[in-house]
C-alpha cells in the first residue's frame, strides 16, 4: 500500500454508511422544481420545511484535508489486490461523491474510474463490494453523465447480466437503480423504451426473469425503475398518448396484482406508478371540467376521455389499503400504506393532483405531479443528505427542476438535463408546462404532502 493510502486508511477508520441508490428515471420538463436537502420526512409540509430549514446532517469533512485528492486516493485503491481495500475506497466515493459536486476533478477520470467499477461489479468474492460499485457508478453518471450515451452502452450490458446473473438480491436491486438511472441521463428515449420491456419482463413474471422468484427487494426496484422511465417518456407531457395508453393496457393487470404483494414497497411502487399512468392518460376524467388543470379538448393529442373497465375493482383495492388496519402489520407500516394510498386513490378517483413545496436554501420548490415527485425520489435515494449541494452547483439537477440558486455558484460544467424523448435524440428537449393550478374538489385541500417516504 502506497504512503498516501496508507494515511488514507488510518484518516478514515471510522466506516461510512453506504446508502443503497433507489431507481429512477426523469420525464425533463421545466415545471415545478424541488429540492431535498436531505431525506424526506413522510410526515407534513411543515415538518419537512422545519427538518430542511435545520440544513443537512451529511458527514463533516476533516480539517485540514483536501477532499479533491481525498477522491484521487480514493480511485487509486481501487486498484488494490485486497478487497476490503477497495470496499474502503468505494466507501469513501461514494461520501465525497454524494456532498460534494466533483465533475471537475472526474471529467478527466471518467473512462479510468468507470472501468475501475466495471471490475469491481464482475468480483465475485464480495457482494458488498459489487453492491456499493453499482452506487458509485450511478453518482458518476448523474456527477458526468449527462447526453454521454456512450458511458450508458459502455455499462449496459454489464449491468444486465449482473441483474440476472447475481445471486444478491441487494446487488440485483443496486443494478437495477443504477441501470435505469444511467439510461434517464445519458441514453435516448428509443433506448429506454427498450429497457422498460427489461423491468417489464421482471415485474409480470415476479422476479423469475432474472432468476429472483417472489424477492420482493427486486420486485420493489424494478417497479420503480419502471414508473420513473414512465415518467420520462410520457410523464407531464400530451406527446405519444397513443403509446403511453398501450403502455398502460400491457403493465396493468401486472400492477393490480402486486397491489397485493405481502411486501409494503411492491404495494406502494405498484400503486404510485398506478397514480402516475392515470394522471398521465387523464382515465375517467372530463377534461373541460378542468381537474386536470390546463388541458383541454384542443391539446395536442387528445381524442377525448380515457377509462379503465377494471375501475370498480382498482377503487376498491386502493381504498382498502388506504384504510388497512391489519394487526399483523407494524404500526409505521401501515401508517405509511395509509398515508400513501390516500393520495393515490385521489388521484385515481377524483383526479386530484399532488402538491408538495420544499425548500433549499430557503428557496421554496413546487411539486404538482406525480411524474415529478418520481424524478424527486429518484435522485433523492441517490443523493440523500447531498442533494442540497447538488441542487446548488450540479447542472443536470438544475435544469431538470428548472431550479436557480439565488447564490452566485459557479458551474463546472454547463448544458441542461436531457429528455427521455421518444424520437431517440440525446439533447434536451424539455417542454415547459408554467405551475399548474391546484383546485379542491369537495371543500377538501388537496394538498397531498406524505408522498416521500425514507427507503
Amino acid at each position: 500500500m502506497s504512503r498516501n493510502m496508507h494515511k488514507l486508511a488510518v484518516r478514515q477508520q471510522a466506516k461510512q454508511k453506504v446508502v443503497s441508490p433507489l431507481a429512477a428515471y426523469v420525464n425533463q420538463t421545466n415545471g415545478h422544481n424541488t429540492t431535498d436537502e436531505e431525506r424526506l420526512s413522510e410526515t407534513s409540509g411543515d415538518t419537512v420545511d422545519s427538518w430542511l430549514s435545520t440544513g443537512s446532517r451529511g458527514v463533516e469533512f476533516e480539517e485540514g484535508v483536501n477532499w479533491e485528492d481525498e477522491l484521487l486516493e480514493s480511485i487509486e485503491m481501487l486498484e488494490e489486490r485486497r478487497t476490503s481495500t477497495r470496499e474502503q475506497g468505494l466507501s469513501q466515493l461514494v461520501r465525497l461523491m454524494t456532498h460534494k459536486y466533483a465533475a471537475s476533478v472526474l471529467d478527466s477520470h471518467q473512462d479510468s474510474l468507470l472501468d475501475l467499477l466495471s471490475k469491481s461489479i464482475k468480483k465475485e468474492k464480495s457482494y458488498k463490494e459489487n453492491q456499493i460499485a453499482a452506487k458509485v457508478m450511478l453518482l458518476l453518471f448523474v456527477t458526468l453523465g449527462e447526453s454521454r450515451v456512450s458511458m450508458y452502452q459502455s455499462v449496459m450490458q454489464l449491468l444486465k447480466y449482473t441483474i440476472t446473473n447475481t445471486a444478491s438480491a441487494e446487488v440485483k436491486s443496486a443494478c437495477i437503480k443504477t441501470l435505469c438511472l444511467a439510461c434517464f441521463i445519458s441514453a435516448s428515449g428509443m433506448d429506454a423504451v427498450e429497457l422498460i420491456g427489461f423491468f417489464v419482463q421482471i415485474i409480470k413474471t415476479n422476479g423469475s426473469s432474472v432468476n429472483a422468484p417472489n424477492d420482493s427487494l427486486t420486485i420493489a426496484a424494478a417497479l420503480k425503475a419502471y414508473g420513473l422511465l414512465y415518467a420520462g417518456l410520457w410523464g407531464d407531457s400530451k406527446r405519444n398518448s397513443h403509446a403511453a395508453r398501450e403502455e398502460f393496457d400491457r403493465i396493468m393487470p401486472m400492477h393490480m396484482i402486486h397491489l397485493e404483494s405481502p411486501s409494503m414497497d411492491v404495494r406502494v411502487a405498484s400503486g404510485e406508478n398506478i397514480a402516475l399512468m392515470f394522471e398521465t392518460l387523464k382515465i375517467g376524467h372530463d377534461r373541460a371540467t378542468g381537474e386536470w388543470g390546463e388541458a383541454s379538448e384542443s391539446d395536442e393529442d387528445y381524442e377525448g376521455s380515457e377509462d379503465y373497465e377494471d375501475m370498480d375493482k382498482l377503487l376498491e383495492l386502493l381504498n382498502t389499503l388506504a384504510r388497512d388496519a391489519t394487526r399483523w402489520r407494524g404500526k409505521a407500516e401501515r401508517k405509511t400504506q395509509r398515508s400513501v394510498f390516500r393520495n393515490i386513490s385521489r388521484t385515481v378517483e377524483y383526479g386530484e393532483r399532488v402538491q408538495l413545496k420544499l425548500k433549499i436554501k430557503k428557496q421554496p420548490i413546487f411539486f404538482s405531479s406525480w411524474s415529478k415527485i418520481h424524478q424527486l425520489q429518484a435522485f433523492r435515494d441517490i443523493l440523500a443528505e447531498g442533494l442540497h449541494v447538488h441542487f446548488q452547483e450540479n447542472g443536470l439537477l438544475q435544469s431538470l427542476f428548472d431550479f436557480e440558486p439565488e447564490v452566485n455558484v459557479i458551474k463546472s460544467r454547463p448544458g441542461s438535463a436531457m429528455s427521455l424523448n421518444t424520437g431517440g435524440s440525446d439533447t434536451d428537449t424539455g417542454v415547459s408546462k408554467g405551475k399548474r393550478k391546484f383546485k379542491k374538489k369537495r371543500g377538501k385541500d388537496n394538498r397531498m404532502e406524505d408522498l416521500l417516504r425514507i427507503g
